[in-house]
């Protein structure tokens, strides 16, 4: 028996000795490769994670740089609309800022999500209209302010008031259920107490009286700033959402 066998119960415990050992040297090993293993997968999440979060961070001062620059411009653009119902000279800049609001708004395609850009369409629609109405109505506004700047004790002062009241009427005529004759007549007569008025150029006699057979341009500037003033609100809380400023 091996109890009996001093020599090879030595050489069997030494053999246990050394196979404990290496098969603990190999746990051990196995241990720090699955250690180093987890170490690396962890370095390389979080890699990943900081990488996105540089992402979203960029994206968002893109979005937030963007989306600024748009609000900013269309207001500018909406306060050059405004101006052309009074002082001259404000339609080619109203026409090259409108230019340069559409390429704001393709910049804004480029990094915004489509809430944000549904609302910006919402105020690209807006200051079109604006502009339009100005283009078209502008002119005979300003025209208007012009006549009205004639005072009583003026020269030309009679003049001017007939020319007024002679608007006064053809307009009513086109709100009112005159027919195409009293029509023709209340123009006739405004075209004509407008020729009196050497303060006005051809051009603004004629825009005046086409202005007259249109709706009254307050209403139409009520409606046009109503519908623009909500799509500029709605773009700015879409856009707070979006960056999480309600939220900072």
């Amino acid at each position: 028996m091996i109890k009996n066998n001093p020599e090879v119960f030595a050489a069997l415990v030494a053999a246990i000795a050394i196979v404990g050992g290496v098969f603990g040297n190999w746990i051990s090993a196995k241990v720090q490769a699955s250690g180093g293993k987890a170490q690396a997968n962890a370095a390389v999440d979080a890699a990943r994670i900081s990488t996105e979060a540089q992402r979203m961070s960029a994206l968002r001062e893109d979005r937030r740089v963007q989306i600024a620059a748009f609000i900013r411009h269309a207001r500018e653009i909406l306060k050059e609309c405004d101006l052309m119902f009074m002082e001259e000279g404000h339609e080619p800049s109203a026409r090259s800022a409108y230019e340069e609001l559409l390429q704001l708004e393709g910049q804004l395609e480029l990094v915004s999500p489509e809430s944000v850009l549904a609302q910006a369409e919402r105020v690209m629609d807006a200051v079109g209209d604006s502009l339009q109405l100005g283009l078209l109505r502008g002119p005979a506004a300003r025209a208007r302010r012009t006549l009205s700047r004639v005072r009583a004790g003026d020269s030309g002062y009679e003049a001017a008031h007939e020319a007024w009241n002679r608007l006064e009427e053809l307009k009513a005529a086109y709100v009112g259920d005159d027919d195409d004759a009293q029509r023709q007549a209340c123009r006739t007569a405004a075209s004509s107490a407008l020729d009196n008025i050497p303060a006005l150029t051809a051009q603004q006699r004629k825009t005046l009286v086409f202005d007259a057979t249109l709706p009254p341009l307050a209403d139409a500037q009520l409606e046009i700033g109503a519908q623009r003033n909500s799509a500029v609100r709605d773009l700015v809380t879409e856009a707070r959402s979006v960056l999480g400023a309600d939220a900072a």
